[in-house]
This record gives structure tokens, C-alpha cells and sequence, in this order.
């Protein structure tokens, strides 16, 4: 069944890096237009495409990833300003859902992995959210900071309910509209010869997609989000949060977009973890007694 939702779609967008990212391998499924020996069939493809995120320090770039707890993890620095970089490799647009510490980056509140707002981004082409969007015009930074002084702290003392259990999480869910997808591939058909090839002419191949992603404008789609008691949560407590920031232009729109097929659960959408480093403090003075002879 479709979802048809209204979309805000940001009006700016910053330059694509190549550092990087959390990475989330996903099979995509669609109808290909084939051309054998000049007659049209249609084949069902499974394709694996890379779905790409990036958390982005405003001085030092895109933040390295590593695993802890087997689970893809950034270090924090606190007082760090961040943006969140969300890529689109498929040749069709999408609506991505993103979340920080639980909470949907557009509207502030819990999101379930469907329900929350989204934002829409173009074929090939990335997103850079750089906060919490607080009207059609401005953001407010996602920095990093301690857990009682992040927004889901204070959005959970507002709510009654104690949501800063999810601090320490960011999730991105993507989906997009199948008949879309299909028709793009149909009107970019396959060409196959059964028989002796003929002589190589560049109208009888397509000629292989430019797959690199260019920069677009952030959209935001009013949609689902992601179910709390679903999320994976790490089996040590977190400490880190995402705060609500100085306040910053970020033009929106919004656009209906009907999506159907897409990241339904958890574990299908890419997920990173982030917490400060724990440093070990030596203790000067770490007994009592005499100091022992050497022999």
C-alpha cells in the first residue's frame, strides 16, 4: 500500500566527501527492460546498492568509524558540533528517515521506523542535515554532550517519560516509491545479442550511468519512525547525547511523495552509535608502604 506524505525538502545543501562512512548493503529489487535480438522482455532484478551515512565535525570532517559491540561507532567530543550526511544511490528519489537519540530529526518526538517525518532526497545525490529542524527556515546544531543536557533529556522531562534511554544513537531508514524505480529501468533497457554481435555503435548500448553522488537540497517527509522496542540498544550504558544547538538558516519545502517499498525494520536501515571515549585515569598515588628493594 502507498504512503503518500507531505515532504520538507531543505533548500541548501554542502559539498559530497569520499571519507568515511557507515555503510548499509541493501538488496533492492526491480523490473529490467531488456532488448534481446531487438525484441523487449522484462527481467526481475535483485541488485545490492550502498546505502552511505556520514556524521560530519564541522572542523575535522567526516568523523571515522569503528565497531564496538560489533555495531558501527563514532567517538564524540563534547561541545561538538555536528551535521548528519545522507546519501542517495539509487536513480530514483527517497525519503529517509533520521533519527537522533530516538528522536525524528524533523518534528523533535519519538519516531518509529515508518511514522516519522522524512526527508526527500534526489537520485545519486546526498543531504546535509545540520540539526534539528525548528520551523521551515532553521535548524538548531546537533553537538555532542552529556546525557542530562541533551535534548532527548529535556524533550523526555517535557514528555513524562524518561527518553534519553536512546541517547547514543543515530538511525537513517530509507524508502521510495517501486513503480517509480521499475519505470526508470524500463526506460534504461539492457541491450543483449543472442546471435553475431553487430558492430559496436554507441546507439546500440547504453552507456554505463554516471554513478557519482552530487549534492542536493534536504526534503523532509511527515512519515514513520522507528519502534523504541525494536532498537538494538548497546549493552553498556551510554553516556553521550546530542543537545539542541545554536540556531542556524536551513530553508525548507514541503512536497508529497508516495513511497512503498523501502527499510521496514530496524535492522535493515543503517545505525550508528556514538559515545565518548573512556579514558583511564592513573592514580598517583596507588598504595602504601615502603618501596620494595630490587634484589
Amino acid at each position: 500500500m502507498e504512503i503518500s506524505k507531505k515532504i520538507m525538502v531543505g533548500l541548501l545543501a554542502l559539498a559530497a566527501s569520499n571519507a568515511q562512512a557507515a555503510v548499509k548493503d541493501y538488496t533492492v529489487k526491480y523490473s529490467q527492460a531488456v532488448m534481446e535480438d531487438n525484441r523487449l522482455m522484462h527481467e526481475t532484478k535483485r541488485q545490492p546498492y550502498n546505502f552511505r551515512v556520514e556524521i560530519v565535525d564541522d572542523f575535522q570532517g567526516v568523523k571515522g568509524e569503528t565497531f564496538k559491540n560489533g555495531r558501527p561507532f563514532v567517538t564524540a567530543s563534547k561541545g561538538e558540533n555536528y551535521s548528519v550526511r545522507l546519501y542517495n544511490p539509487l536513480p530514483v528519489r527517497v525519503a529517509v528517515n533520521l533519527t537522533v537519540d530516538g528522536l525524528n530529526s524533523i518534528t523533535g518526538k519519538p519516531s518509529g521506523i515508518t511514522d516519522g517525518n522524512k526527508w526527500v532526497i534526489e537520485p545519486f545525490s546526498s543531504v546535509t542535515i545540520p540539526g534539528w529542524q525548528v520551523s521551515g527556515g532553521e535548524a538548531r546544531r546537533f553537538f555532542f554532550t552529556d546525557k542530562p543536557k541533551s535534548y532527548a533529556k529535556w524533550e523526555g522531562d517535557v514528555m513524562g517519560k524518561d527518553l534519553s534511554v536512546n541517547c547514543g544513537v543515530i538511525g537513517a531508514a530509507y524508502f521510495w516509491n517501486q513503480q517509480e524505480l521499475n519505470q526508470y529501468y524500463d526506460a534504461h533497457p539492457i541491450y543483449r545479442y543472442t546471435q553475431r554481435p553487430l558492430p559496436y555503435s554507441s546507439g546500440q548500448y547504453n552507456k554505463s550511468m554516471d554513478r557519482k553522488l552530487s549534492s542536493a537540497a534536504p526534503s523532509a517527509l511527515g512519515a514513520p519512525a522507528y519502534d523504541r522496542n525494536e532498537i538494538n540498544r548497546a549493552e553498556s550504558q551510554e553516556q553521550a547525547g546530542t543537545g539542541m544547538g545554536e540556531r542556524e538558516s536551513h530553508p525548507t519545502i514541503k512536497v508529497d511523495f508516495d513511497y512503498n517499498t523501502g527499510m521496514y525494520s530496524p535492522s535493515q536501515a543503517v545505525v550508528i552509535y556514538y559515545d565518548f571515549e573512556k579514558v583511564t585515569v592513573p592514580n598517583p598515588f596507588p598504595a602504601l608502604g615502603y618501596a620494595p628493594e630490587m634484589p
